[in-house]
């Protein structure tokens, strides 16, 4: 099930907002930022949506605040206003996924927060794809310097250095032709 957090300081939005979602997502809503980010640290958050015109800080604030220590979550922002400012900052600065007119139609944000963790776990596939090939990569790296140890300055190998040298580039050819 998709871990949904919704940030706005109108409760009732909150309210409608889990009512409709909660069979479909594990929905976690607040008005506050403070507990925003204490579900951050304590929910595999996927997919995070908030309101851009609060109180205490906008939407897109919010996003550009936690974006250091949480930057894998999709981020949509959520307003009744059409700021095309506000859709500025949310583009350069909270790095957001998707710009939401309230109200929502129900089955366009379904989709939407769908989309959205679709899209977060491609990135997190792809980010652990990225950390294997970074470990072939440092392995092959420190075979290859193995067999440039064995033959610098050899004008001729022995028979085991010969035999190191063919097992430790097998490794290498392996290492890098693996996905």
């Amino acid at each position: 099930m998709i871990n949904v957090l919704y940030l706005d300081d109108e409760a009732h939005n909150l309210t409608a907002f889990r009512a409709a979602f909660r069979r479909d997502f594990q929905v976690h809503v607040t008005t506050e930022p403070t507990e925003a980010v204490r579900i951050l640290r304590e929910q595999p958050i996927e997919v995070i949506i908030s309101d851009q015109k609060m109180p205490k800080l906008s939407g897109v604030e919010f996003f550009e605040l936690i974006m250091p220590d949480y930057p894998n979550p999709v981020r949509m922002l959520l307003t009744g206003h059409a700021d095309i400012d506000a859709v500025i900052d949310a583009i350069n600065k909270g790095q957001i996924y998707k710009y939401i007119s309230k109200p929502w139609n129900e089955s366009e944000l379904k989709g939407l927060v769908q989309e959205a963790s679709d899209l977060y776990h491609h990135r997190q596939g792809m980010a652990s794809e990225g950390a294997q090939l970074m470990e072939r990569m440092n392995e092959a790296r420190l075979h290859s310097t193995r067999i440039q140890r064995l033959t610098e300055g050899q004008t001729e190998l022995n028979a085991d250095d010969t035999k190191e040298v063919a097992r430790l580039a097998g490794e290498v050819t392996q290492l890098l032709g693996s996905n």
